[in-house]
């Protein structure tokens, strides 16, 4: 989820070490595609395009839940809302903190104190300029409902002083936030945390105009007003369109118009035909097509390497998986290997939670494996067998390529051979998110894709008794104590093992079944140049770098502008 989808000091990634292993994930991709470019640009340079035309990137994707920033918490709508909004400190594409509408900042010895300093002549686009006093109302609007409960920006800032007194009503402000002036934010902290600028960095932390914003929780939904290199124009059923806000404070973008098309059914499928057909720019692949388009010419196959995790997860508040053992004989009958093996394209069998190249891995095996005998025995200890089999249970997924159908089935089977009767059920993304959200799905097949580089944005995000992303109604004090110590401890190795131990208790439970780590495939025009990749997902592209080199193929007589 995201994910979306940054270090800010040792402390964080215990060296930088992890910040080269991290940008290492996305460079291969890069590389090649940089390199088949190579001509391309040699040619541009000599015969530069003697006018400009109104040009047009078009992407297919699952339709946004949200264009609220601070209520983002999937991909579809954070890819989004990051071309509309922009927060206080950027990301470099090997995830270092960058200025961004902060144009700089200082940090105290002690770590407790930031000021930012804001980048003057900013303004939304509505034409007011931007002011520290739009960040003091923005940053605290997270932890007003329903930001706090259904976003996921809170879940990083809790080390702000004053927010625990501001969540449960005894403050009427925070007063770790507070603007000095028109053009200075102060943060402070109750502790030191070194993920302070990652997580600031978030798109749900941007900017919103408290003029709009004050007119209630529908305002943003209808007409978006951000800070970020396109403005909304319009939403129509299957499609939204931004135009290029050629005031944009870090300068203008190098394309036009951009148009999300969420068309209803399979989206990657049908946003593969587009590319082959060239109605598309950019799409994800599904993983059966990979070498039909890597023989197509004119489209580059990129593999984006993510910080991510797809798992099979259990709503803990409904019987019967609010028995632990029911939850673990699931986890020790799914077939995980041979799911893989059905399409075993861009993935690789989950150990634990955390994926390859985030702090706090390992590679020890703490996921279960196959066993039908314990499995048989658990139900058995929780009361069910043949005489009293275990009721059906629904899987809830969002609508399926067929290799990911046939994983499903060999899924099912598995479950089946221990006396687990599964259903399928495919919805859109709309309809699943708000059945995950809402608590109202007992299974359902989710991916998460980090945040931040940081154990956090798995553990705490999913594992935490209160955190807005545990869609389990998962509660261990146990695991509570050991993530808080990770967060508050200064000692990185100590850190690592208190969130190793806390990975370990997690996957005990069962409360999601890891299933593995995945990478994207993405197909992109080749007569396109500036995507940057980095391992915090697709969601991610900084879609105002993107530029033609083709002479007609991106001219689009339609342009948003008219």
């Amino acid at each position: 989820m995201t994910p979306r989808i940054r270090p800010s000091g040792a402390q964080l990634l215990t060296g930088a070490v992890f910040l080269a292993v991290l940008a290492a994930l996305a460079v291969p991709a890069l590389v090649e595609h940089q390199r088949r470019k190579g001509k391309e640009r040699s040619e541009t340079a000599k015969h530069p395009p003697a006018a400009h035309a109104a040009t047009t990137f078009r992407f297919y994707q699952e339709d946004p839940s949200t264009l609220d920033p601070a209520l983002a918490s999937d991909s579809y709508s954070s890819s989004i809302v990051a071309q509309i909004y922009s927060p206080l400190v950027g990301l470099t594409s090997d995830l270092e903190p960058t200025p961004q509408i902060a144009e700089s900042w200082t940090i105290s010895r002690d770590g407790l104190r930031y000021v930012f300093h804001i980048r003057p002549g900013v303004r939304f686009h509505n034409g007011r300029e931007v002011t520290a006093q739009d960040f003091e109302y923005s940053l605290t609007r997270v932890f007003r409902e329903p930001f706090r409960s259904e976003g996921l920006a809170a879940n990083y800032l809790d080390a702000i002083a004053g927010v625990a007194e501001f969540t449960r009503g005894k403050a009427t402000r925070i007063r770790g936030i507070r603007a000095l002036d028109r053009s200075r934010l102060e943060i402070t902290l109750t502790r030191p945390y070194s993920a302070l600028l990652t997580a600031l960095a978030l798109d749900q932390t941007a900017a919103v105009p408290r003029e709009i914003a004050g007119e209630g929780r529908a305002a943003l939904e209808r007409h978006p007003v951000g800070t970020g290199p396109f403005r909304f124009v319009r939403r129509d059923a299957h499609q939204i369109v931004l135009a290029a806000d050629p005031g944009y404070f870090m300068g203008p973008p190098g394309i036009d118009t951009l148009v999300f098309f969420a068309p209803p059914g399979d989206v990657t499928a049908q946003g593969a035909d587009a590319l082959l057909d060239g109605q598309a720019t950019l799409s994800q692949l599904p993983l059966s097509r990979i070498e039909e388009f890597r023989a197509r010419p004119g489209i580059a196959v990129l593999k984006w390497n993510d910080l991510s995790l797809a798992f099979v997860g259990m709503n803990t508040r409904i019987k019967p998986l609010d028995d632990a053992r029911v939850r673990r004989a699931i986890a020790l009958a799914m077939d995980r290997q041979a799911m893989l093996s059905s399409s075993p394209e861009g993935k690789s069998l989950a150990t634990g939670i955390l994926p390859p190249g985030l702090p706090g891995y390992g590679p020890s095996q703490k996921a279960y494996m196959r066993d039908l005998v314990t499995a048989r025995a658990l139900l058995a200890a929780a009361g069910y067998g043949p005489a009293h089999p275990l009721p059906p249970l629904t899987l809830w997924k969002s609508n399926s390529s067929v290799s990911g159908r046939l994983a499903d089935t060999i899924m099912v089977r598995s479950l089946a051979e221990a006396g687990i009767r599964v259903g399928l059920r495919y919805e859109p993304w709309g309809v699943l998110d708000s059945l995950i959200t809402g608590r109202k799905a007992a299974l359902f097949a989710l991916s998460w894709v980090a945040d931040i580089p940081d154990p956090d944005t798995f553990l705490r995000a999913l594992g935490y008794s209160t955190s807005s992303t545990n869609y389990f109604g998962f509660r261990s004090r146990g695991v509570d104590s050991l993530l808080d110590v990770a967060r508050n401890s200064a000692d990185p190795d100590g850190r690592t093992a208190a969130y190793r131990r806390a990975e370990e208790a997690i996957v005990r439970e069962a409360p999601f079944i890891p299933l593995y780590h995945t990478a994207s495939f993405i197909g992109i025009r080749d007569d396109v140049l500036g995507l940057e990749m980095n391992p915090l997902g697709i969601s991610t592209i900084q879609m105002e770098k993107l530029r033609f080199t083709g002479p007609d193929a991106s001219i689009d007589p339609r342009s948003a502008a008219r």
